[in-house]
């Protein structure tokens, strides 16, 4: 029974957190026009975001809750989620790239199917940070429908210690919220070409979010560091080629 009752608490405490911080920051939307087109089309489609940007995720997409669904870890970490995200009127499909991972594809498939719009995580659940799984990409290409990236930043936000970073942002700040154009997988191309390219643009999402709000400063991150050094390098290098 205390058991029980502590993992109420906990999701219960996680729905107020997202309600709290939602209510009380001021959004700046960058192409959101991008969703409201698909929504209103009714096309289905898959909303590709990092791990990190989970928690003002569920609130931000909240007034599409009714077509949206959300993929879910089968973890108790997952089992958490589940709960919180159904708080919030959203569908769930569950399994991972590590467990249940045949079943995930297929609930989500049926998703798609019937014209939803699938959330996915693709660096989850347990990273590394911004390494895209080939999951998401497979999805798109057996389905052909477009990967849409999405992203926030905030200036002002506290990041945790866990593997992704999470992020969480400071009541009554403002949050910048970047849908990147809708991605489309090339079907001649291999899947691991594709996959990078997709990791790529993401990636590059969060440089340009994260540049844009002005928290890239204050808020380095060494993957993003480190993948930013390596490609100056590549093009000084290839400048004094020959």
């Amino acid at each position: 029974m205390k058991k029980k009752m502590k993992t109420l608490l906990r999701r219960v405490l996680a729905v107020s957190v997202i309600w709290f911080f939602g209510i009380t920051t001021r959004k700046v939307r960058i192409n959101w026009h991008i969703i409201e087109k698909l929504m209103a089309e009714k096309t289905p489609f898959l909303l590709g975001s990092w791990h990190n940007n989970g928690l003002m995720g569920v609130y931000d997409m909240r007034r599409y809750r009714k077509r949206i669904s959300l993929s879910v870890s089968r973890s108790k970490d997952g089992d958490d989620s589940d709960w919180v995200q159904k708080r919030f009127g959203y569908g769930t499909a569950r399994g991972s790239t590590s467990t249940g991972a045949t079943g995930l594809l297929r609930e989500i498939l049926r998703k798609l199917s019937n014209g939803e719009v699938v959330v996915v995580t693709p660096d989850g659940p347990r990273g590394p940070r911004y390494v895209l799984q080939g999951g998401i990409v497979a999805l798109a290409r057996k389905k052909k429908v477009p990967i849409v990236p999405m992203c926030w930043s905030a200036p002002r936000r506290w990041e945790f210690s866990s593997w992704d970073r999470l992020r969480l942002p400071k009541p009554f700040s403002r949050i910048y919220v970047f849908v990147g154009t809708p991605i489309y997988i090339d079907p001649e191309a291999e899947d691991e070409s594709e996959r990078r390219r997709v990791e790529r643009i993401m990636r590059d999402q969060v440089r340009l979010a994260e540049a844009y709000s002005g928290a890239a400063a204050r808020y380095p991150d060494p993957v993003l560091e480190e993948e930013a050094a390596e490609a100056a390098e590549d093009r000084s290098g290839g400048g004094q080629g020959g």
